[in-house]
């Protein structure tokens, strides 16, 4: 899956449309894209400005994408260091379960 830089609001819906995952989420941060994973900080469309859960697709080659949405343990604001660390953790802790 190939995302374009140049218009990156269509891509999080052609994303997210690839996924089924519900247009009623916004996308507060891109957080990485690499070959294999991205990763998104959504929250749902009525609630812009709240602790959201981490959308986590991965895309290997020859393999159709799959999606997790993962919450997020923290109710309350985060600088953006803690929340980069709980994105972290909470992206370990998914693919600790998997593997």
């Amino acid at each position: 899956m190939r995302l374009d830089n140049e218009h990156p609001q269509h891509d999080i819906v052609q994303v997210m449309d690839i996924c089924g995952v519900s247009i009623s989420y916004n996308v507060q941060r891109t957080i990485m894209k690499t070959g294999l994973y991205s990763v998104y900080l959504i929250s749902l469309a009525n609630q812009p400005n709240s602790i959201g859960e981490v959308l986590l697709i991965e895309h290997p080659p020859a393999r159709a994408p799959s999606k997790y949405l993962l919450p997020l343990k923290s109710s309350k604001p985060l600088t953006t260091s803690e929340l980069m660390n709980e994105i972290v953790e909470t992206l370990e802790a998914h693919f600790n379960r998997k593997g």
